[in-house]
């Protein structure tokens, strides 16, 4: 008898070690699922946006440059599309970053970037180490490439509990022009 009374008092110190653990591992996976839902959204868009981009500039001559008033047409299309699917968007958390590498008639690249929101985009790659990417189109002049970069800060769930930050969200898509 005396025996079993013992045992009780391990059971409730296990189960206290197990209950912590098992309530960590469920704040992690609630945070892991929130960010790759996020980041699947994110991926779409900039794919979109890029492909919008792209047709947008096959409209226009070969010395078509990307515009201040282009670029805000194109962040209130993804803003839109954000707010449509995620119910819980925050524009002072979104960050957007356009860059277009363009080729003049000397195949020199030129590098635009525009940036939008309030999140910094600091893509890891460079765009002019891309130029090798350009392809020669059937008129004799290197296509543009375009990059859209999505930022969006996310609550830190995990990393709080850890004392780390985990809230940052982002999605790149490069796009060879027409």
């Amino acid at each position: 008898m005396n025996l079993n009374c013992k045992q009780r008092g391990n059971f409730t110190v296990e189960f206290a070690i197990v209950g912590v653990i098992f309530s960590l591992l469920i704040v992690f996976s609630a945070d892991v699922i929130i960010k790759l839902s996020l980041k699947g959204q994110l991926d779409r868009l900039s794919y979109s946006v890029a492909n919008i981009l792209k047709e947008r500039t096959q409209l226009y001559d070969e010395d078509y440059k990307l515009s201040q008033a282009e670029i805000s047409t194109l962040d209130t299309i993804a803003t839109q599309s954000m707010r449509r699917t995620s119910p819980n968007f925050d524009e002072q958390r979104w960050g957007m970053r356009i860059e277009a590498l363009q080729f003049d008639r000397n195949d020199t690249p030129e590098g635009i970037s525009f940036d939008r929101g309030n999140q910094g985009v600091n893509p890891s790659i460079d765009m002019t180490t891309l130029a090798n990417l350009a392809v020669m189109t059937s008129w004799g002049r290197r296509a543009s490439i375009y990059r859209v970069t999505f930022v969006y800060r996310t609550e830190n769930w995990f990393g709080a509990l850890i004392g780390e930050e985990f809230n940052t969200v982002s999605s790149s898509s490069i796009m060879i022009g027409r």
